[in-house]
């Protein structure tokens, strides 16, 4: 019997929770969601070493990810993060594969749903390429990741009979955004998609080769690809996210002892 994420246990790396999900499970999971509306919570993200930073700076953010039905792991160093910290995630979940799993899966019911994030022509340009590919998600809207709090609230309360509030912009906007959609469109899935997996359904951004991928190096890809606006994420976040990590293994050390 396929394990769903109703019976995952979340994994605590210091104080944050991850899932353990793979993204099999991840997109039974998004089904049995669709089948039920009654379950709650109904929102969806993902996690890795640069939103765990921020987490650890933003207690806001951090209960946000802590709340939600599913926060994967995205990076292979979160992986690696919650073996360092005694937990169990068998493989990364990257939201972009997860979508696109979601998206080629011919068994899903069909659904409406928004799309928010990214520039306005991103935006669409990915709607496109998303109903280029199937037939069962229709995006009924998009919206750009640049507008004010009264817009946000106006747009979700307008489609607040969408199944889907898929969304794509910086962290943590994001969160924060999907936090009033949730409040308002109880019934909906919210699903940070994030904001790469819209550029790259838009065409505006080239996705790291699988190989790449599959060995942990999608965010060496990223700063090859555009070094100016992420060199302080990766040179100066990666190893601030290693002491994080770090602390968190002895300060668990020291807990046990």
């Amino acid at each position: 019997m396929t394990e769903t994420a109703t019976s995952l246990k979340k994994v605590l790396i210091g104080p944050i929770l991850c899932s353990p999900h793979t993204i099999p499970q991840f997109v039974a999971e998004i089904r049995t969601l669709l089948a039920d509306r009654a379950l709650q919570p109904r929102t969806v993200a993902c996690i890795n070493a640069h939103v765990y930073n921020l987490a650890m700076q933003d207690p806001k953010l951090r209960q946000f990810l802590n709340g939600v039905r599913i926060n994967t792991a995205d990076g292979a160093a979160i992986v690696w993060a919650a073996q360092l910290c005694g937990g169990n995630i068998p493989e990364r979940c990257n939201m972009t594969e997860a979508f696109r799993a979601f998206l080629e899966n011919a068994a899903m019911p069909h659904t409406k749903a928004i799309l928010v994030g990214s520039t306005d022509e991103e935006c669409q340009a990915a709607a496109r390429h998303i109903s280029s590919m199937q037939k069962h998600c229709e995006i009924v809207a998009t919206y750009s990741g640049f507008l004010d709090e009264a817009a946000y609230k106006n747009v979700f309360h307008q489609h607040c009979d969408a199944d889907f509030i898929l969304m794509g912009m910086s962290t943590p906007r994001t969160e924060y955004t999907a936090e009033w959609a949730a409040s308002i469109c109880p019934d909906a899935i919210v699903w940070v998609i994030g904001a790469g997996t819209i550029r790259i359904f838009a065409g505006t951004m080239i996705e790291a080769p699988v190989w790449m991928r599959r060995v942990g190096l999608q965010w060496l890809h990223r700063l090859f690809s555009d070094p100016r606006a992420l060199w302080k994420r990766y040179i100066i976040g990666n190893p601030r996210f290693i002491l994080h990590v770090l602390q968190a293994r002895f300060a668990r050390s020291t807990t046990k002892a």
